[in-house]
């Protein structure tokens, strides 16, 4: 993440006519680039597909223990998880709060668990389904 340098205390905040200084929009704005992503293979248990699919990751730190990640199972054929039963594995942080998660297939969408006891991320069940599915979320780890 980039280093974050204090604020332009020496300049007012708003000009005349209401819209930001120069010096603060450039320092708000260097508070936003944020972390770039890391990629990581999620593993899967009790994961069914027909075929070898394609699973990636990606994780992104927004803060010092803020992290937004997400997952996509493209199916060779087809794929199907089911609720409490399929999970992710392999998170690389320490989940440290328990939090939730969203699973899209299609036009469905459905909510699941982040797990801090054991590390692991549960998505919501899906059917069989030939589309991508993604998994996002936002938890606290580090």
């Amino acid at each position: 993440m980039a280093k974050l340098f204090p604020p332009p205390l020496q300049h007012p905040v708003v000009e005349e006519g209401g819209d930001a200084t120069i010096p603060w929009t450039d320092w708000f704005n260097r508070l936003f680039v944020g972390d770039s992503g890391t990629a990581w293979t999620p593993t899967f248990t009790s994961l069914t597909t027909v075929g070898t699919p394609t699973i990636t990751g990606v994780y992104y730190k927004l803060s010092q223990h803020l992290v937004y990640f997400r997952v996509t199972i493209t199916p060779a054929t087809s794929t199907t998880g089911t609720a409490g039963v399929t999970y992710i594995n392999n998170f690389p942080l320490d989940i440290k709060h328990d939090g939730g998660c969203q699973t899209v297939s299609g036009v469905s969408a459905a909510d699941g668990a982040c797990v801090a006891s054991n590390d692991r991320i549960y998505p919501s069940g899906w059917g069989v389904t030939t589309v991508p599915v993604t998994i996002c979320g936002t938890v606290e780890a580090g």
